[in-house]
């Protein structure tokens, strides 16, 4: 087994969406993607107050895939297809964009009303260009139904991909892995990692250590695509998500809300847009 060197450490960027405040972890000025991973947004933990206008309007989406992690709350997700779920904590929202949807998402009607406590990781996952215009679908995946193996010292949660032999129930276009991953204080961790796959950790929460480098909370250690594992351990109890996959090594071209491999793909999603091809949503 050959132990992966680290390539950089990224610190997030605070950005807005709508009037919600979240840490961009990917992309930075320094790392553009981690292939095919392509967006990294985290509303870290936020107690959101009674009456509280922060839901996302409809909005156009296409060429890429977007998944919602929700680790606390109550969140709904309503497209131009006719999908209107709710997802509570421990859930996955995702929605495969392709030729175009709209969309609109945020805390339930029900949660503004009294409020609470709010945490959610958004990722965008490109799609290699023979999937970029199929038809656009959405699925959720109940939290009760991601395997988990755990110890006294650590658990792992395997929202995307597999682990020691248990997998997740997502399918994805092409392989990939999503862990989400808690690690107490004082103990390590070594992951097995395709040699062929691109390998990164978002830490969410704590410190840990990595081939004698440390990273905190709101941070990103990209690695190196040189060997079949990844080894860390926790400074401080930490709650990381281990993510990568298989690289499309595409060209990558987006605008706003598409991500297409030319800009004559982007003209053509946003014609499409603009002329009700992606549907309609009023709310």
């Amino acid at each position: 087994m050959t132990t992966r060197t680290i390539s950089k450490i990224e610190t997030s960027t605070v950005e807005m969406v709508g009037a919600n405040k979240v840490l961009q972890a990917l992309p930075t000025r320094n790392l553009k993607q981690v292939d095919p991973f392509i967006l990294i947004h985290h509303m870290v933990p936020t107690v959101v107050k009674p009456g509280a206008d922060i839901r996302i309007p409809p909005h156009p989406h296409a060429g890429f895939e977007v998944v919602t992690y929700l680790i606390d709350g109550e969140f709904f997700h309503r497209d131009s297809k006719g999908h209107d779920v709710v997802a509570r904590g421990g859930d996955i929202n995702w929605m495969t964009s392709g030729a175009g949807i709209v969309h609109s998402e945020g805390p339930t009607e029900n949660f503004l009303k009294t409020g609470g406590k709010l945490e959610l990781m958004q990722v965008w996952i490109n799609l290699p260009s023979k999937y970029k215009f199929v038809d656009a679908s959405f699925s959720n995946y109940p939290a009760a139904n991601f395997p988990v193996i755990e110890n006294e010292n650590s658990s792992v949660k395997i929202l995307i991909g597999d682990y020691e032999e248990k997998k997740s129930p997502v399918i994805t276009k092409t392989p990939m892995f999503y862990y989400h991953i808690k690690l107490k204080s004082g103990n390590a961790l070594t992951l097995k990692i395709d040699n062929n796959f691109t390998a990164a950790l978002y830490i969410m929460k704590g410190k840990i250590r990595s081939l004698n480098e440390e990273a905190k909370s709101g941070q990103l250690i990209h690695y190196n695509d040189d060997g079949d594992q990844i080894s860390f351990s926790a400074i401080e109890d930490a709650d990381i998500i281990a993510f990568g996959g298989q690289p499309l090594k595409e060209k990558l071209v987006s605008y706003g809300p598409f991500v297409m491999n030319s800009f004559e793909e982007i003209q053509h999603a946003i014609a499409d847009y603009e002329t009700g091809k992606m549907g309609q949503l009023d709310y």
